[in-house]
């Protein structure tokens, strides 16, 4: 039970990089308030200065996310340059109400429209954008100005020290992390296989677990293989062995435990003895203890028992492809962990690509629609919050502006406000107890703060409610330390967060509206052009013919794909904001989800030239032409909503398979073998993506031979 919840612990958050965020983020925090409370006390200065310093020391370590530790202490070298300047404004300009909220919004647009310029430009924009608001709201003065400053520098320079020195994310320690987290999620979805198959026919609460779990293991998979290609040098590796032969190892493992899965699925649902599931589960079980084990022998002896269950159940189909995928899978991850204990890796700092320049298009960028849109919504929430509280319309704003924050439609816009306002609600009770069972007691509410901040920047990629949800917790525990804890205000609290998110997501609903479903076909149309790709080059490997690219390398771009698409089409498939279409947008991801595994299985099989007949490379090939037409009206459905006819490859494949049993001497010999998972992929595709295209309105044809 240990090893299981340390497996757990390890697989849901990879490479420890959300537990290092948030211990980076409240060290420096509290290191920042030490340092910043010793200076004004000693230059007599107001407690303002220190609270402005420690606001930027949280923005700076929160914001600046880049992946290249040089990029990020740029980044953190330029923060103070735009901090400065908006601290001298909102200094200048806090005597003037009207002109300060003007140039608010004004703020607020440049703020958004930075974020056209990648990770640096959003972190510039957002600590601008904080250090100009807080100032309002401190009510900075001019003659303050240069301890001001001073103290966001001292902040800059406690989140630099601890991103850098005390707490960096050294490359090759995440890589590891990373490594050990997809062995981990292996060994979750090989658990939940064990589970499965000893229960039997699965209802589709367990099913979707499944699917959960295997998507999950593809995501950490595809930051390893991020990892390796932004990190790691080819030629820093222990002899003969590159980066590419590392990815093709940890892709090789995963193929292999999710084979287990769809087998075991299968298996689980098929007219099989409780005895007999029982012991395959057993199996199973011990396969996934052999993953988080470190004994080197475990895995061999757990293929050694899956063969001899593939040998005593001959006349059992479900049973053998079970048995035979547990011996796959062990061989595959003792592969990995052998070549992992005896290769060094030695990770160098590399500068990050430069990124893709912006494809122009007719309108507006998105990036301006989104600053039009955030520069509308704060206004509006400065003057509908000032009517509800003249002296904390800034919750109403701030409201209006975080909303937009990584986010690309009015999807995404309507998901993340749903997800602030129930973190809110549901936060300033949770305060409201907490400061009430610690009030009077300043050590223990000072305790609380920095765990709620810790508990914030760990949730904050997980789930943006539960960061809200510790925020607004926080910040009761404030109020009840500075002793001005209220019901009343903690009730205001929520009535402006109200207000500035309704009118947050109104504006991006109704001002320049990204329209979320074109941005999901255009995600579709850009996987279905890299699925056809795919489909072509393992083809073109398959037969003998050299790929244009590494088949490895495609079905990870065919992987990355699939995820954006799955960003896209979350507000649509489990926010507010799909309540209408949910089960047809989830179906669709389904449909993707499925193009993906098996085009990856076919991608694996075609590493290696098999060599065949004429009339079978010739049917082979009449497959993938005819499954690439069909991926054609595909992409034409979702491009102009036009009907076409889709005719299915099922006689082509056919008549490879047959062909292929009729030339073989060694029905289990693993070039055979090979050529039917092939085949076997290129059947499961096809069906996939003629209910992908008659989904989308085209008419099913019979193929007729020519």
């Amino acid at each position: 039970m240990f090893e299981r919840a340390r497996n757990w612990a390890i697989g849901s958050d990879p490479g420890l990089l959300r537990l290092r965020m948030a211990t980076r983020t409240t060290g420096a925090l509290a290191t920042a308030l030490l340092a910043l409370f010793a200076l004004t006390k000693a230059a007599h200065q107001p407690l303002t200065v220190a609270v402005l310093g420690a606001l930027i020391t949280m923005m700076s370590a929160r914001s600046v996310n880049e992946p290249d530790p040089r990029a990020q202490r740029i980044t953190m070298a330029l923060l103070p340059l735009p901090t400065a300047l908006a601290i001298t404004l909102a200094a200048l300009v806090s005597p003037h109400p009207v002109i300060a909220n003007v140039l608010f919004v004004g703020v607020v647009f440049v703020a958004a429209y930075a974020r056209r310029f990648g990770p640096r430009g959003t972190s510039l924009g957002m600590v601008t954008f904080m250090a100009y608001f807080f100032s309002l709201y401190l009510q900075a003065k001019f003659s303050q100005l240069p301890w001001l400053i001073g103290a966001t520098v001292v902040g800059t320079l406690c989140s630099y020290l601890w991103s850098a020195f005390i707490l960096p994310d050294r490359p090759e320690s995440v890589l590891r992390g990373n490594i050990r987290a997809l062995r981990a999620r292996m060994a979750i979805v090989v658990d939940t296989t064990a589970d499965t198959v000893r229960i039997g026919n699965p209802d589709e609460r367990r099913q979707r677990r499944l699917r959960i779990r295997l998507r999950r293991l593809n995501e950490t998979a595809l930051t390893v293989q991020a990892q390796i290609e932004d990190r790691v040098n080819p030629g820093k590796l222990w002899p003969g062995v590159s980066g590419d032969d590392l990815a093709l190892w940890l892709f090789d493992a995963e193929l292999t435990v999710e084979r287990l899965a769809i087998a075991g699925a299968r298996a689980a649902v098929a007219d099989v003895p409780a005895a007999t599931r029982a012991e395959l589960a057993d199996t199973i079980a011990l396969l996934s203890r052999a993953i988080r084990t470190p004994r080197a022998d475990a895995l061999r002896l757990t293929a050694d028992l899956a063969q001899q269950q593939f040998d005593r159940y001959a006349d059992d189909v479900p049973v053998r492809r079970v048995a035979l995928a547990i011996v796959d899978a062990a061989k595959a991850t003792a592969e990995v962990r052998q070549r992992m204990e005896r290769v060094a890796i030695e990770a160098v700092e590399q500068p990050s690509p430069p990124p893709d320049e912006p494809q122009l298009s007719a309108g507006l960028l998105p990036t301006t629609r989104q600053a039009i849109q955030v520069a509308v919504a704060a206004a509006l929430a400065i003057v509908v919050g000032e009517t509800v509280s003249p002296t904390h319309w800034y919750w109403a704003a701030i409201a209006a502006f975080v909303i937009f924050a990584g986010t690309n439609s009015w999807a995404e816009t309507l998901d993340k406000g749903w997800q602030r306002l129930l973190g809110t609600v549901l936060g300033v009770p949770s305060g409201v107890l907490v400061a009430t069972l610690v009030s009077g007691n300043t050590i223990a509410s000072i305790a609380m703060i920095f765990v709620c901040l810790f508990c914030a920047f760990y949730f904050m990629k997980v789930t943006y409610s539960l960061m809200t949800f510790w925020i607004s917790t926080m910040l009761a525990l404030m109020y009840g330390l500075l002793g001005e804890f209220t019901y009343g205000l903690l009730l205001l609290r929520i009535e402006e967060t109200i207000v500035g998110a309704v009118i947050g997501i109104a504006a991006a609903m109704l001002v320049l509206p990204i329209n979320t479903r074109a941005k999901i076909r255009g995600d579709a149309h850009t996987f279905f052009l890299t699925l056809a790709d795919l489909v072509d080059a393992s083809i073109a490997s398959l037969l003998g013919t050299p790929a244009p690219a590494r088949l490895t390398e495609m079905a990870r771009q065919l992987g990355r794909d699939l995820a954006q698409f799955r960003i896209t089409a979350k507000p649509m498939s489990a926010g507010v904001a799909g309540l209408a279409g949910r089960a047809t947008m989830r179906h669709g991801l389904r449909m993707l989800t499925a193009c993906d595994r098996y085009t990856r299985i076919l991608a694996r099989a075609s590493e290696i030239h098999i060599d065949t007949s004429p009339e079978l490379a010739e049917a082979i090939r009449s497959t993938a032409a005819q499954i690439r037409r069909n991926i054609d009206v595909l992409i034409t459905s979702l491009e102009f909503n036009q009907s076409a006819m889709v005719f299915p490859s099922t006689d082509y494949i056919d008549a490879a398979e047959t062909l292929a049993r009729e030339h073989v001497d060694q029905p289990l010999a693993p070039e055979h073998r090979r050529l039917m998972n092939a085949l076997h992929a290129l059947r499961q595709l096809d069906r996939v993506v003629i209910n992908a295209a008659v989904d989308l309105g085209a008419h099913d044809g019979v193929l007729l031979p020519l």
